[in-house]
């Protein structure tokens, strides 16, 4: 039985302690309709949980997407609540550092749209943002674009930063939000997910460890 229609039905009950069983408390109000209504609510509550669930999911929510159309981009930055998209270069190693993180975070932060684009593929989001230097992050909350992560300088400038020091600067954004209590001490691809999405990470190349400026 469900905890808090369980909790609501002892209330109903008055009852103080848990003597009775489940059984016991199913037969007590089988017809009770206080608990019949308690009964619809949360199953109202659970179907419209799971039809936003669905919306997000059709919508690319819960898994990290390489977009190939510049336009599609824009739709993303103009369009989603939240998104966190990441301008890439194939060359370029920390850009492939920062995919392999996002990708493990996506499933973990359902709410917000992970996605990557090239660079090279999106030359007026490039030229409007000022993208100088790879790789990027634009940070996306309601349709506009609210902060930036470029390079690695947050991080020490070293490529050796976890998926967790990602997460806390993602979350002092607005974009996410890292767990509460003891879930949030563990390690993000050590987490309980309720949407599995398999994604083998790619190797890294040897083009350099360094933030890479772009020339336009």
């Amino acid at each position: 039985m469900d905890e808090k229609i369980k909790a609501a039905a002892r209330s109903v009950l008055n009852e103080g302690d848990d003597a009775l069983s489940d059984d016991e408390l199913l037969a007590e109000l089988e017809d009770d309709p206080e608990l019949e209504r308690l009964r619809e609510a949360r199953l109202e509550q659970m179907k419209r949980e799971m039809n936003h669930v669905r919306d997000l999911r059709s919508n690319g929510h819960g898994e990290y997407q390489d977009i190939q159309k510049e336009e599609e981009v824009v739709k993303i930055i103009g369009g989603a609540a939240k998104a966190v998209v990441h301008f890439t270069h194939p060359q370029f190693a920390r850009c492939k550092i920062l995919d392999k993180h996002l990708r493990i975070l996506a499933p973990h932060h359902f709410d917000a749209r992970f996605v990557s684009a090239s660079v090279e593929r999106c030359p007026f989001l490039a030229q409007k943002f000022q993208i100088r230097m790879l790789p990027c992050i634009l940070i996306v909350v309601g349709g506009r674009v609210t902060d930036r992560l470029v390079g690695f300088e947050e991080f020490g400038n070293s490529d050796g930063f976890t998926t967790e020091a990602l997460e806390r600067r993602l979350a002092k954004s607005g974009v996410i939000k890292v767990p509460r209590g003891e879930l949030g001490r563990v390690p993000v691809s050590q987490r309980p997910i309720s949407y599995q999405i398999g994604n083998a990470e790619p190797e890294l190349s040897d083009n350099g460890g360094d933030n890479v400026e772009l020339d336009y």
